[in-house]
This record gives structure tokens, C-alpha cells and sequence, in this order.
């Protein structure tokens, strides 16, 4: 128990340090004030149309998971919504918490088996990075003002494709993937091992949606409509600051973007911010400040809308909030983290 204790305190403090350099990264000879007329400056209207969108996006989110879990249990949309809302205002914690509570309170609600819950929220990331990769090699083949930066985006397209390998694996070789699994659990301590392969048994049914021609469809389907949705939010943005760019220049944006929250800061906190500024300024030849501006209210609007109806009503489920800790430690969860740890 002090073991895990000083684990967390550990990555929370690597997260507060990592938060606190990035940000200091991003205000480097920024004029805050400035910044806040850029802002004050910007377009009610436009931004409003990309608070709407934000919200959209997170319906999407839902509905599409809806479609995943499909082959382990039919869920309702509120619940998944629910679920999917607090999981994101979760990840403005330190650890990204969020990723494991999201699916542990759908569990707990739905009297599901958290692991293949899990592994779809494994599989919404796989959907995700690819619906990324797919706008930005649009605007890729459009033409870009200026290629510098571009090349930072081809190690996580690697490990996207490596993951995707991966999971098509596990989908068409169950037993094989099993086998690997079990032969990981063999390692854990003992007393972690019968959590362990109860935990690989249900696990790969996550990726099951994959074997249903129609799943996949609606799938791939809802996660590029999703991120074109998220575009268009991103896009609303850069309008809101008077930026005479492509829609394409959202693609590119956002993708950065989505490069920023893989950084270990709650909630993409100064990562995000650094990833849109320097995708605007290098790419697109923007300005510093309203760079600066249209990545502040992004991340604004991309966050604090969601992580305000997450904590509602999470309020308002039959969970109790005292039982958060029960959700993030709950019996199945104990082997996903002690895989993750690994």
C-alpha cells in the first residue's frame, strides 16, 4: 500500500514538474496581456459555434461506443455518455485517471466486466489515431506553406500502425494472443496471477466489434465523422481570431493538437497549448499572439465544457463519489493496472 502510495505521489510530481515546463515553454516572451486582448478580440459567434461542436463531439464519442461494446452487452447511450463524460473530466487529474475510470464506472453501472470495457476504450484510441492520420495526410496532399515540424508526426504514426497491428492480431488470433498474455501474467507476484487471467479471458472481447462487417462500418464511419466534427470545432477557432487559413490548416491543428495530449500533463495542460502554438506559427507562418490565443481557447472549449457536465452528473448517478477510489481499484481493475505496469 505505501508502494503504490509513493508510486502515485511519484507521477504526480513528474506530472506537475513536466505541466510546469511546458507552460513556462508556451509563455516564453508572450505578452500576457496581449493575449487577452487577442481574446477579448475574437468572435462571440464563431466561438460559440465551437462550443457547440465540442459538445457534439463528446454525443459522438458515446453513440460510437455504443457501437463497440455492442459483441460484450447492449448499453444505453446515457450511461455511455455519462461514463464518457466524467472519464474525460477525470483526465484533467494527474495520470490521466480518466482512461481506467471511464470504463470502471460504465462497469460498475451496467454490471458489465471491466476488462473488455476497457480494451474498447483501447480500440476507440486505435479508431481515433487513425481518423487523425487520415485528415492530416488531406491536408498533406493539399499542400502545406511550410513542411518544418511535419516530420515530428511520423514516429507516432509508426506506433499508431504497430498498434493496429497489434489489435487486428489479438481480433483473428485469439489464442495465440492468450498464450502471450498469459506467458506476461506468469511474471506478476503470485497473489496478482488468478486476477490476471480472468482479466485476459474477457479482455480481447473489447476488440470484438471488429468482426462484424456492419460494427466496422458504423465504427469507422462515426470516429471520421466525429473528428471531422472536431475540425470544424478547431476551425470555428481560428475564425473567431480573423485567421485567413484553409479548412485544412484544422487538420493540421488538430493533429498537433493530439500530439500535445499525449505529454503526462492533466489534461493536456501546456502540452496542447505548445502543440497548437507551434503548428500555427510553423506551419501556417501565424503570428505568436493570436496563436497563443486561438490555443488558449481551444483547449478552453475542448475542456472545461466537458469536465463541468462529467462532474454533474456524475453527481447526479446512483454511485456515490465516496466509491471513486473503489471504481479506480475495483477487483478487475487491480490486474489492468498491474498489466499497464508492466
Amino acid at each position: 500500500m505505501k508502494g503504490a502510495l509513493r508510486s502515485r505521489a511519484a507521477q504526480i510530481g513528474v506530472s506537475v514538474i513536466v505541466t510546469g515546463i511546458v507552460v513556462a515553454f508556451f509563455l516564453r516572451g508572450l505578452r500576457l496581456s496581449e493575449i487577452g486582448r487577442q481574446i477579448a478580440s475574437a468572435s462571440a459567434g464563431w466561438l460559440l459555434a465551437s462550443l457547440v461542436m465540442a459538445i457534439a463531439t463528446f454525443v459522438l464519442r458515446a453513440v460510437r461506443w455504443t457501437f463497440l461494446l455492442r459483441p460484450v452487452a447492449r448499453v444505453p447511450f446515457y450511461p455511455a455518455f455519462v461514463a464518457t463524460a466524467f472519464g474525460f473530466a477525470a483526465n484533467n487529474l494527474p495520470g490521466k485517471v480518466g482512461e481506467i475510470l471511464r470504463p470502471a464506472l460504465l462497469a460498475r453501472s451496467r454490471r458489465l466486466p471491466f476488462s473488455p470495457l476497457l480494451a474498447s476504450v483501447l480500440l476507440e484510441r486505435v479508431f481515433d489515431g487513425a481518423a487523425v492520420v487520415f485528415f492530416f495526410l488531406i491536408a498533406a496532399a493539399t499542400g502545406l506553406p511550410s513542411s518544418r515540424g511535419i516530420g515530428k508526426l511520423v514516429v507516432p504514426a509508426v506506433l499508431l500502425l504497430v498498434l493496429v497491428g497489434a489489435v487486428l492480431f489479438s481480433v483473428f488470433r485469439r489464442g495465440a494472443t492468450e498464450r502471450f498474455l498469459e506467458k506476461l501474467w506468469r511474471r506478476l507476484p503470485e497473489r496478482f496471477q488468478p486476477r490476471a487471467r480472468a482479466f485476459t479471458e474477457t479482455f480481447v472481447d473489447g476488440f470484438a466489434s471488429l468482426r462484424s462487417p456492419r460494427l466496422l462500418l458504423l465504427v469507422t464511419v462515426g470516429s471520421l465523422v466525429m473528428w471531422l466534427v472536431i475540425n470544424v470545432q478547431i476551425y470555428s477557432v481560428l475564425r473567431a481570431f480573423h485567421l485567413d487559413l484553409p479548412f485544412s490548416a484544422s487538420f493540421v491543428v488538430t493533429a498537433a493538437a493530439v500530439l500535445g495530449l499525449m505529454f503526462p500533463t492533466p489534461g493536456g495542460l501546456g502540452s496542447y497549448h505548445v502543440a497548437v502554438q507551434l503548428a500555427l506559427t510553423d506551419v501556417y507562418s501565424v503570428a505568436r499572439d493570436p496563436a497563443s490565443g486561438v490555443a488558449v481557447m481551444a483547449h478552453a472549449i475542448s475542456f472545461v465544457p466537458i469536465t463541468l457536465i462529467g462532474i454533474a452528473l456524475f453527481a447526479l448517478t446512483p454511485v456515490p463519489v465516496r466509491k471513486l477510489d473503489e471504481l479506480a481499484e475495483s477487483r478487475e481493475d487491480s490486474a489492468g493496472r498491474a498489466i499497464m505496469e508492466e
